[in-house]
This record gives C-alpha cells, structure tokens and sequence, in this order.
C-alpha cells in the first residue's frame, strides 16, 4: 500500500527561473535613488585647479608626500558595474532599466564626473526595438529597419548594408537637415555639419514623424575601417522590415526637404560611387 501511494504522489515541479528584469527592479530603483543623490551634492565652488610642478621631479615627490585622492563615486561604480553585464546582455532588462523613474536622467546628471554613470547613460541611451528608415536620394530607394542593440553609427553602418544586401557597400551617412530643397544631398564636403560620424552614439539619429531617419550619400572619404563597439557583450541586431519604392521615398523626402520631390532623381551618381568605394 505505502508503494503505491509512492507511485502516486505528483511529480516534482521544476523550479522557475526568475526573471531578470523583475529581479533588477529593485536593485535599480536603489540605484537610481543613489545616482540622483550624489548627482545634487555641491561641487567646489571656486575650481581651483591642482597644484603642479613643471619640474618632474618636484612633481614626483609632490605626488609622493601626498596621499591619493579618494574617489568620491568609488562605490556607485562599482554597483554600475555590476549591472552593466546584464545589460548588456539582455533587452528586457534594458527596458526594464529605463521604465525605472529617474535612472536615465540620474545616469546623465552624473556623467560629467563618474565614467561609470557615464557608460550607464549611453547603455540606457541605446535604441532597442525601434524603427530606422534609411533612404538613398539619389536613387530614391529605402528601407524600414528594425534595430536593437547598436550603440554606434559605424555599428549600424556596417550591419544595415549586411541586412540590405550589399555588405561591401560604403556610404556617407547624414541626419535628414542635410537635405536640399530639390531632395538632393550636398557634395564633397558641403554636408559636413550634418554628418553622422562613425564613433557617434546611434541614439543621435533625429526622428522625422516618429521614426528614425538616415539618409545615405556617396563616401567623401575612405573609411579606415569598422568602429570596435563601445559595448562589446551587447548582441546587435538589424533586419529589414519593408522595402520602399520610389513613390514613398519622395513622399518621405518631402518632409526634411519642406516641399515636395520628384520620384525620378536627376541622376544617380551615388550609386556607382557607393558600390566602387
């Protein structure tokens, strides 16, 4: 009889994995208050600059008679880094992290002083899930993307002309301003200002009605090479969600260009130039 009601009794259940941005909730929060905290206390008033001696060796036994500075962020930095493989490592605990109030802006209010808030601010900063549309001018061609996990331009340079087909393809990237009325990109060096530099944060793409817009030019120079990412343990991730044909690129360009744009270009010079860089 006891054999059997063994042979009965329910089986184990398995234990849950808990998940890890529930779990990071209140780690954050605490986080979040703490950053604000150190953020608000006062800096020296005057800034005076550090004493030192042109002469090495004054300056040497100057930093010999005098004990380290302390670092007052010592231990905040540490609890950030604490944080940052997690994530780096998960989306959903990056967009747990920036529904915690306050930590994006205690994050960046403390940036100037702590390198460690700093990489905070620009992890928060990253654009997870959101919609890019990259469009080519000159040749009124497009895409949607979706994008998550790329901290750089030259990061997302590299995998959106992977995910469209043409990994080989070198463009000059710029922010939709650069746009002349006529819905044609300067030349040379004229676009200058609105470049999109390879090392700059992607969260510096401006949004035109809600989306994320990068307009692609022929290369005014030849790049060295693909930008390291800042966040090497950050998996990144660009696939195409719809091709757009010419009519909606030029109902796309008309809005930067503040009127509206023929759907046949004048020319494509882009093109060529993009493929044979």
């Amino acid at each position: 009889m006891t054999a059997r009601l063994a042979d009965c009794a329910a089986p184990t259940r398995p234990t849950p994995t808990p998940d890890a941005g529930y779990a990071a909730v209140p780690r954050l929060t605490r986080l979040a208050a703490d950053l604000a905290s150190a953020a608000r206390r006062p800096r020296p008033r005057w800034k005076e600059p550090p004493v030192f001696f042109f002469d090495p060796r004054r300056q040497a036994a100057l930093k010999a008679a005098r004990p380290p500075a302390a670092d007052p962020h010592a231990e905040l930095a540490g609890r950030v880094a604490a944080e940052m493989p997690m994530l780096c490592a998960s989306v959903e605990v990056r967009h747990v992290a920036r529904a915690v109030p306050g930590l994006a802006a205690a994050a960046a209010a403390l940036a100037p002083t702590c390198p460690a808030a700093a990489d905070l601010a620009a992890v928060l900063a990253v654009p997870d899930d959101e919609v890019f549309v990259v469009l080519r001018p000159a040749a009124r061609t497009g895409f949607r993307l979706a994008v998550r996990g790329v901290a750089e331009v030259g990061r997302f340079h590299a995998l959106m002309a992977a995910a469209t087909g043409d990994p080989a393809a070198r463009f000059q990237m710029y922010t939709p301003a650069a746009l002349g009325p006529d819905g044609e990109l300067p030349t040379g060096f004229g676009g200058c200002d609105h470049w999109l530099w390879p090392e700059m944060p992607l969260a510096a793409v401006p949004r035109v009605g809600g989306e994320r817009v990068v307009l692609l030019g022929p290369p005014a120079f030849r790049a060295a090479g693909e930008v390291g990412g800042r966040f090497p343990g950050m998996a990144a991730d660009v696939r195409v969600l719809e091709v757009l044909n010419p009519f909606r690129v030029a109902d796309r360009l008309a809005r930067p260009a503040g009127r509206p744009v023929p759907v046949v270009p004048k020319g494509e010079p882009g093109v060529a130039a993009a493929k044979a860089a």
